[in-house]
């Protein structure tokens, strides 16, 4: 549903939230907020009281798009909580209301015409069809199409559970690292890798910090963390130098032939990537194209 609207601007305490231009003012100077941050703090203040739900947001800044919506959402809320300088546990501006959505708290004693400009189409909040505190409804301005990553055309579940996998098949490696440190040994002095004394205790260091990165991506991935994403993308040249170093380790195993000790390490040294593809099917990465 679609209705025609002139701008407006919307105060709060020392804040005006120009909704012609989509900027924040504080005592007349602009804070740095764009994107869906803005939009979404636009629909809440110009509903104010109200309960915004997760579905009303998706339903007006992602209309009919595939993204991961609560990530999204929960990076928006912090963003404009960052801007207001709002404590969430004692907020002033945005109040969560766990399981159901958002409220905003502030009062809002001014809404006025901007000057005139031509009207723009906005889609309706569900509750627009009444007049609450007797502010307009949301202004959602125009945006760029969005693109995403590439993500592999699978199941959630089956990405899910592919990256738990390699998760714990290199939980399983390190373990075995630690426990059998003398095989180890042998095989690093087997290779001229030494002095032992050095790199017997360094291969034992990274893998002890290879099993903490594991568990980290096991319980974020594995339950489904809305961050989860984004902080692999973070770690991710960590991730690449750790399985780098790794991916030799088949030269240590005795007795195997040589072709497979090759294959061994061509496979491990990919795995980082495969890692990193079904990341991006579990949390694809909104862009704007411009």
């Amino acid at each position: 549903m679609i209705q025609k609207l002139q701008p407006t601007v919307v105060r709060f305490g020392v804040f005006e939230l120009d909704l012609q231009t989509s900027e924040l003012r504080r005592n007349g100077r602009t804070i740095p907020l764009q994107g869906q941050p803005v939009k979404l703090l636009i629909l809440l203040a110009t509903h104010p009281g109200e309960l915004v739900t997760r579905k009303d947001i998706e339903s007006a800044l992602w209309p009919d798009r595939i993204v991961e919506f609560e990530h999204l959402i929960n990076d928006a809320v912090r963003r404009i909580r960052k801007a207001l300088a709002d404590d969430p546990d004692n907020p002033k501006y945005v109040q969560t209301l766990h399981g159901r959505g958002y409220r905003f708290i502030a009062p809002v004693p001014e809404v006025r015409p901007d000057d005139p400009a031509p009207a723009i189409d906005v889609p309706l909040h569900p509750s627009d069809r009444q007049v609450v505190f007797d502010v307009p409804p949301v202004v959602v301005p125009p945006e760029p199409a969005p693109t995403h990553e590439f993500v592999v055309p699978i199941p959630r579940w089956l990405a899910r559970g592919l990256f738990l996998l390699i998760q714990s098949c290199y939980l399983a490696l390190h373990t075995a690292v630690l426990l059998y440190n003398d095989a180890l040994a042998r095989g690093l002095i087997a290779l001229g890798i030494t002095p032992i004394q050095v790199t017997l205790p360094a291969a034992i260091a990274l893998a002890m910090c290879s099993i903490a990165l594991r568990i980290y991506l096991l319980s974020a991935i594995g339950w489904g963390h809305p961050a989860a994403g984004e902080k692999f993308r973070q770690l991710f040249p960590v991730v690449l130098v750790v399985d780098a170093l790794w991916a030799a380790s088949p030269l240590l195993l005795e007795g195997v032939d040589i072709g497979i000790v090759l294959i061994g390490i061509a496979g491990l040294a990919y795995v980082p990537f495969a890692e990193r593809t079904l990341v991006r099917s579990l949390y694809p990465a909104l862009k704007t194209s411009t």
